[in-house]
């Protein structure tokens, strides 16, 4: 895989930040446990950054071929 350009290394950062807090804060708003909610911030935070960062490296290079 080639490396992100600055652009979309901030989109991905941005998408799993957002998602994983998100998720995170709802685990805990429900369950009151730091732990689950750690958990499942990293959890949904990795599978949103393994997606995210396949998807974004396909458009960049799809970018670049364009030019």
């Amino acid at each position: 895989m080639t490396p992100l350009n600055s652009k979309y290394r901030g989109i991905l950062w941005v998408n799993v930040l957002i998602l994983a807090a998100g998720v995170g804060g709802m685990v805990y708003y429900k369950w009151n446990n730091i732990l689950y909610a750690t958990g499942a911030g990293l959890g949904v935070g990795t599978v949103e950054y393994i997606f995210m960062r396949v998807s974004l490296g396909r458009k960049q290079k799809k970018e670049e071929a364009g030019k």
